[in-house]
């Protein structure tokens, strides 16, 4: 699984759109969005009263959003820039068209089955503050495993009810103006076996990602709990989340304890290699780089990455790898005395 902090290519912005809503307490709720591409940037005011909610099924399914109206509710539309662009045809921008959304930063409650079974779904933005997320708002949607957040790691979100949706392995980056940190939560998986004699069922998880879910205080991640995780984990996640983990967290250290670091800079080391590869087939020469400037690359492990990233034609990586080799490895000179 590959991760960029860039947004799809191809999922075209959204900036003309047509917003049907219906009044909220001191704002507006989106009940959909009609328009053209496949990603979708909400405003944060529509008929200048901010957006404060998403209603149940708003990017599922039309029919089933109406029919999920409180009583009495009036819908109206908003039609934001210039129209639909001509040639191109408007459309409901939800289900299997939705890959990117971002969600006003003053949004307080995600309804429920908001974004049922919007299967490419792949990467949501959203703002400080502890929205609530209602239930299955991002059931089945089994692509989404990227979550940005403009706010600190410190501040209230509503991450915890957003985990409580994934179980895929996914990557959630908090980043302001002063502060930039990326934490993986590996995946898990929930299995229901029927106890027969007494008629019943017993759930089991399996896979680190279910304790890593855990380590989110009330609506605040807590990065001790976290890095706590990591020993554990070295047991039942796939070694390369355990390098992603490892590299997110050194890359960016935030609240990151000298016990944690050193945990992260011994597994690193010993699987130096594998960490070159994942950076290589991630074509992520800052990667590289980082791991260069922290002088853990040995004589074999750039040689393997060398050829690896001329095999790929990763032309910035092999470029950092080379001048890492030069300055390290290159062989001395001999002089003779005469």
């Amino acid at each position: 699984m590959t991760f960029h902090l860039q947004r799809d290519n191809n999922a075209k912005e959204v900036t003309d759109l047509k917003i049907q809503y219906i009044a909220a307490e001191d704002g507006t709720s989106v009940f959909s969005v009609k328009g053209s591409g496949s990603a979708v940037f909400l405003p944060e005011e529509i008929a200048g009263l901010p957006v404060r909610e998403i209603c149940p099924y708003a990017f599922s399914n039309p029919e089933d959003a109406a029919s999920h109206l409180p009583a009495g509710s009036k819908v109206q539309t908003a039609e934001l820039g210039r129209g639909i662009p001509l040639g191109e045809e408007e459309r409901f921008l939800g289900g299997p068209l939705l890959k990117e959304v971002r969600l006003p930063s003053g949004l307080r409650i995600v309804g429920e089955y908001a974004f049922y079974n919007c299967t490419a779904l792949a990467r949501i933005t959203l703002g400080p503050g502890a929205a609530r997320i209602g239930n299955g708002a991002f059931m089945n949607c089994r692509m989404l495993n990227e979550i940005l957040f403009t706010a600190s790691a410190d501040a209230p979100t509503c991450l915890p009810g957003l985990l409580t949706e994934i179980q895929c392995e996914t990557r959630v980056t908090f980043r302001t103006e002063s502060d930039h940190s990326v934490w993986i939560f590996p995946e898990y998986y929930e299995e229901s076996v029927e106890n027969a004699p007494a008629h019943i069922f017993e759930h089991f998880y399996h896979g680190a990602g279910y304790r890593y879910r855990q380590c989110l205080q009330g609506d605040r991640l807590n990065a001790e709990d976290y890095d706590r995780q990591f020993t554990m984990a070295k047991a039942e996640a796939e070694p390369v989340t355990l390098l992603r983990i490892a590299l997110a967290r050194l890359r960016y250290p935030f609240r990151l304890s000298n016990a944690a670091e050193q945990q992260y800079r011994t597994y690193l080391i010993e699987n130096i290699s594998a960490a070159a590869q994942l950076l290589i087939a991630d074509d992520d020469p800052e990667g590289l780089a980082f791991l260069a400037s922290h002088g853990v690359f040995t004589r074999e492990s750039i040689s393997k990455a060398v050829e690896a990233a001329s095999r790929k034609n990763r032309a910035e990586c092999l470029s950092v790898l080379l001048n890492e080799q030069h300055n390290r490895f290159s062989p001395k000179e001999k002089t003779f005395d005469l």
